[in-house]
């Protein structure tokens, strides 16, 4: 079936590579793009996802291509199992289970099968550095196999086999130490002693001339020993694999990528992450599946950073490597040097490795480093060993907790055939486990040790005693003890840090923010921030902010409940509040300065809140903060601290209306108004009352945005409050601008722009203005129209509203475009699009990219018509406006009309046709009677144009 053009192939490739998985767009845009190229390719990108919907469509997968809502992320729904890699890299990982339980002769028949499925060069349409990293990977993945199958086929006495199997790979991997060894003993097999030599000699100074390095092939026959024989002693000592290894194929990759198919610049490998999260497992798998690369042995050593006993000693470390590769006891050394000399010595050139487990920093580990190219260490630490990626370039790898599929492939296996019976169930649990190996693991056996009970019956007790939860006979299995070993390293100071920021509610905390809470200056609270983050107790989030994983914060509270005195921790949540409440009052203040500031904001001297040098910083700081806002706003509402409970949502209610989902602001504005009401606050009651109503229009409920307008007028009204009684007015006016009931909001516009000004409240006289014109035009009045938009956006120049400034462009847009001018409405949307993104205004940018779709459309641009339309469908995703959704697919449709792709336009009307029949109300016949006129557009275009 073809699939399209390379780019649209190079998509598909990415979506398969990750089957069942979220991609990023600026993941698939990095390995489809040079990435020195500046273009904005995500309407492309978006153009390719709708193409390739219609060739799933051909085959019964319409809805297999998915768009992660809130993520900016596609993900292919389709069982890995269908596709090519993810079956040889299942078939890969049982052949090596095979071999590790002594039958060659069955892996060797996996592996057959898996090298059929091989075909051609993987990923071949994508490009740049990152594309070439995952190439070298699958090809290494290759290789591997390749070799796996000849030491198979050699244990199964099957020389001739390998040597038919090896001719073209070697071709390939030509500085292949595995595979020359390979082939050199398949060679000496069937008695080609003399070829096997002289393909050893020509290996040998191939090898020396291109890689500087001695290889670890011999020359020399069976029975005649070389100058470089094999020690007498060969260590077996890394610990045994496990057996339900799941998921972790890119970190292995990773892995595989540092080291590579032959000698890399780094010998040393480290694997960091938090406690619990399975870097000794991944480690040891994939030291197991190292060892054929490493024939004279391998070396473990645990060197006891976090537990019961102390860290060990690094010259206790090099005495246990010296003894068990064979040095009696009487002949160790006695200092730390000299017997690094003594194991240097021993080691020289053999290729062995060396896997040190649990390390607590470079000091303790530097000394146990083999300087010899030849052999491999792998090293495993909570910490970030930055002394030695610093002065020793050496390569860090960080486990991360595993995703949800393979937190669920995990349990399923230790539970066995009840998961899928209860598999909602058994997704809630593995979600509890917040991807940490161990709290499966534990979660896993708690399950598996209670047959008779149901999945769903245990949530409840794992949800509340997880961290507790272990086996009798392993108090070290308990995360509880394995967050105590991290927690008991830190110092004090951190200690206390740890625990104190817990208390944020949000998902990050910024320096600034923990700074706020235990009254540090913000340099001194980095600095302790980012020693906790080193220990892997908390997590770079972005730079300067900072994440708990799930079961530490749950862990930080429990601490912070058992240590710290109550009243000091109500201090602390109170600075926390008021430096939200302040920072987010100054970047209001910045951002939209036409406005008043919110009443009643507490003294605060204890703290420093953030401040603003310009309007686009406030803004970032709002975008990086707006979940963290959320968060702490509907906290303070529901643990007693009222006033902050409607003030802060209050103060950024104009910020978050901007852009995003209106859902998480439509419940948070209900929690404000309990809140105001509890505190007998009745300007923040109508303050309040107004953004909720705000909210209700917003998401097109009017009928609550009428009752709730009302109530608010009315509460202000009563109270003389005059200028929230305007805005309610106004507000109210919309509403009914909105049902459709245009001579009412007129009259009310009017009274209410009289009001603003007899008391000069200009902000308010421009937005009356504003709304008056879309009533205008409504009426057919467009003059009139004209005339209030260019009086509103004469105000909103002059006091500097830059958000109200791109509203009146955009609706000076749509008016010169229903008057048929053309050229003016494009220079206003253009205008108006500028101070959108500016001013982050994601609602307003996407109804002025519908029309100026359909303004382009007109003037015969239709490349940049169909551009505009992409992205007006994105942003309509994204902020999950489903009106807004049918507009953008209508006018999209309307201009892939215009450009003859009657296919995609086709597609574009299904979508809004699917979109629409879930919705009701005033705004369905307009949409409905529009997206009509674009149907009949289609049908009228020539047979020829129609059918392509």
């Amino acid at each position: 079936m073809p699939i399209g053009p390379a780019k649209q192939r190079g998509m598909i490739a990415v979506l398969l590579y990750h089957a069942g998985l979220p991609v990023r767009a600026e993941t698939i845009i990095d390995l489809l793009w040079d990435p020195k190229e500046k273009a904005d390719h995500r309407p492309t990108l978006y153009s390719f996802a709708s193409r390739l919907r219609a060739v799933l469509a051909q085959v019964g997968s319409e809805r297999a291509l998915l768009r992660v809502a809130g993520t900016g992320s596609y993900r292919l729904a389709i069982d890995p199992a269908t596709v090519d890699l993810h079956r040889f890299r299942r078939l890969l990982a049982n052949a090596r289970d095979a071999d590790d339980r002594g039958n060659p002769e069955s892996a060797a028949e996996i592996l057959v099968g898996a090298l059929a499925l091989w075909r051609g060069d993987p990923l071949a349409e994508l490009r740049g550095p990152r594309a070439e990293q995952l190439r070298r990977s699958l090809h290494d993945t290759l290789a591997d196999a390749h070799k796996l199958l000849a030491e198979c086929w050699l244990a199964c006495g099957r020389p001739h086999s390998v040597l038919a199997q090896l001719e073209p790979v070697l071709e390939a991997h030509e500085l292949d130490e595995a595979l020359a060894r390979c082939w050199v003993r398949a060679l000496r097999a069937v008695g080609r002693h003399s070829e096997a030599k002289r393909f050893a000699g020509d290996f040998r100074r191939r090898f020396r001339r291109e890689m500087r390095a001695e290889p670890d092939i011999d020359i020399d026959p069976p029975g005649i020993r070389s100058s470089r024989s094999a020690p007498e002693v060969t260590p077996r000592h890394l610990p045994p694999d496990i057996a339900d290894f799941t998921g972790r194929q890119a970190l292995l990759d990773q892995l595989h990528a540092l080291r590579g198919p032959v000698l890399p610049l780094n010998n040393v490998v480290v694997i960091t992450g938090m406690p619990g999260v399975g870097k000794t497992t991944l480690a040891t798998h994939w030291a197991h599946r190292q060892r054929q690369n490493f024939p004279d042995g391998q070396l473990y050593l645990d060197a006891g950073a976090y537990g019961l006993a102390k860290p060990i000693d690094p010259a206790d470390a090099i005495d246990r490597f010296l003894r068990i590769l064979g040095v009696p006891p009487d002949q160790i050394p006695v200092t730390l040097e000299q017997r690094r000399d003594r194991f240097e010595d021993l080691i020289g050139d053999r290729r062995i490795l060396i896997l040190i487990d649990n390390v607590l920093d470079s000091t303790q580990v530097r000394p146990l480093i083999p300087r010899s190219m030849s052999c491999l260490t792998v090293i495993t630490s909570r910490n970030r060993l930055s002394g030695l990626s610093i002065r020793n370039g050496v390569r860090t790898v960080s486990a991360t907790p595993l995703p949800e599929t393979e937190s669920m492939a995990l349990l399923a296996r230790i539970v066995g055939d009840r998961g899928s019976a209860e598999a909602g169930d058994l997704l809630t649990l593995a979600r509890l486990s917040g991807g940490l190996p161990l709290a499966v693991r534990i979660i896993g056996e708690h399950v598996a040790e209670r047959p008779r009970a149901g999945i769903g019956e245990l949530i409840g007790e794992l949800r509340h005693r997880l961290l507790d939860a272990t086996d009798e006979d392993d108090q070290a299995a308990c995360l509880t003890t394995v967050f105590d070993w991290s927690y008991r390293a830190l110092r004090p100071d951190a200690a206390r840090l740890f625990r104190r920021i817990a208390i944020h509610p949000g998902s990050s905390i910024s320096s600034e923010a923990a700074a706020a809470i235990v009254g540090a200056e913000v340099p001194d609270a980095e600095i302790l921030l980012n020693t906790l983050a080193k220990a892997h107790m908390i997590n770079h989030d972005t730079a300067r902010r900072y994440r708990f994983h799930s079961l530490l914060h749950r862990y930080a509270l429990e601490r912070a409940a058992a240590e710290d005195d109550p009243a000091t921790a109500a201090r602390e949540q109170r600075r926390l509040l008021d430096w939200y409440l302040l920072s987010a009052a100054g970047a209001v203040a910045v951002i939209a300065p036409e406005w008043s500031a919110m009443p009643g904001l507490p003294p605060a001297p204890e703290i420093r809140p953030k401040t603003f040098p310009a309007d686009t910083d406030a803004l970032a700081w709002c975008d990086a903060e707006r979940d963290n806002i959320l968060a702490v706003s509907r906290w303070a509402a529901q643990n007693g601290y009222h006033r902050h409970g409607w003030q802060i949502p209050g103060v950024v209610h104009e910020i978050l209306d901007r852009y995003g989902g209106q859902g998480d602001i439509l419940k948070l504005n209900q929690l404000a108004l309990a809140a105001a009401r509890t505190d007998g606050h009745e300007l923040g009651e109508i303050g309040t009352l107004i953004n909720l109503g705000t909210t209700y229009f917003a998401v097109h409920d009017y009928d609550r945005a009428v009752a709730t307008f009302v109530a608010a007028r009315q509460l202000a009204a009563t109270t003389g409050y005059v200028e929230e009684e305007i805005a309610a007015a106004h507000n109210l006016a919309s509403t009914y601008l909105s049902l459709g009931e245009v001579s009412r909001a007129v009259e009310i516009y009017e009274e209410a722009l009289l009001a603003c000004r007899s008391t000069d409240h200009v902000a308010g006289e421009a937005a009356v203005l504003h709304w008056l014109g879309e009533a205008h035009l409504r009426l057919g009045r467009y003059q009139r129209s004209v005339r209030s938009h260019r009086q509103a956006l004469a105000i909103r120049e002059q006091i500097g509203a830059k958000r109200g400034m791109g509203q009146s462009h955009s609706s000076l847009g749509a008016l010169h475009l229903a008057l048929g001018n053309l050229r003016p409405a494009r220079w206003h949307c253009e205008t108006a699009l500028a101070l959108h993104r500016r001013t982050h205004d994601q609602k307003a940018e996407c109804d002025t990219l519908i029309t100026l779709t359909e303004v382009r459309s007109g003037l015969g641009l239709n490349t940049e018509a169909i551009a505009d339309g992409q992205r007006a469908a994105l942003l309509s995703e994204q902020i999950t406006d489903s009106f807004r959704q049918v507009k953008a697919a209508t006018a999209l449709a309307g201009a892939f009309a215009a450009a003859d792709d009657l296919v995609a336009a086709g597609q574009q009307v299904r979508t809004a046709r699917r979109v629409l029949g879930d919705l009701s109300g005033v705004h369905v016949p307009p949409l409905h009677e529009r997206l009509v006129t674009v149907e009949q557009l289609i049908l009228d275009q020539p047979p020829r144009s129609r059918t392509g």
